[in-house]
């Protein structure tokens, strides 16, 4: 009995002690000076500034730009089930996607971005259209993609970008 008392005072002991720790914790917390609010609102706002930035830069036929400015260094792009990873991978997957379709046009918007209260990561949601010979014969492709953004040294890259075709609707 007497050893189970002393395991009882132990515990209690080490409640008491942890209930210290945490509430000097919570008051060097409360004591640090407030970071000011991120408006995430202007964020999302860069956000489609930059994605309006890759769309130019991917129209242009400039693989380089969009591997090198638009992504970070340790990117992923996933594209037709594979993942490409670095701006290396990237830029000569994007080459052989020109000269694959070196009249190809696309076009994309946001349907959604969530910047996160930290202002440091979002995710954008959207459409795109390819037209792979642009105005000519070959039918122009509907999809959908995601990307994550990462705000480093105050700009916005992808970290990781996936899109896909949009499948068939089922039948009813």
């Amino acid at each position: 009995m007497r050893k189970h008392m002393m395991v009882a005072a132990a515990v209690a002991a080490a409640i008491s002690l942890a209930g210290c720790e945490q509430a000097k914790d919570d008051a060097a917390v409360d004591a640090a000076p407030a970071e000011p609010a991120v408006d995430v609102a202007a964020e999302a706002d860069a956000i489609r500034a930059r994605s309006g930035e890759w769309m130019n830069y991917a129209n242009a036929k400039d693989a380089a730009s969009v591997a090198n400015m638009m992504y970070t260094s340790d990117a992923v792009m996933i594209s037709d089930e594979k993942a490409y990873k670095g701006p290396v991978a990237i830029q000569s997957t994007l080459e052989a996607d020109i000269k694959e379709s070196p009249d190809g046009v696309v076009s994309w918007t946001s349907d959604d971005i969530r910047v996160a209260e930290s202002g440091d990561m979002a995710v954008e949601i959207g459409s795109f259209t390819f037209d792979p010979d642009g105005d000519g014969k070959k039918s122009a492709i509907q999809g959908t993609f995601v990307t994550t953004w990462v705000k480093s040294d105050g700009e916005w890259r992808a970290l990781t970008d996936a899109g896909g075709q949009n499948a068939a609707a089922a039948a009813p």
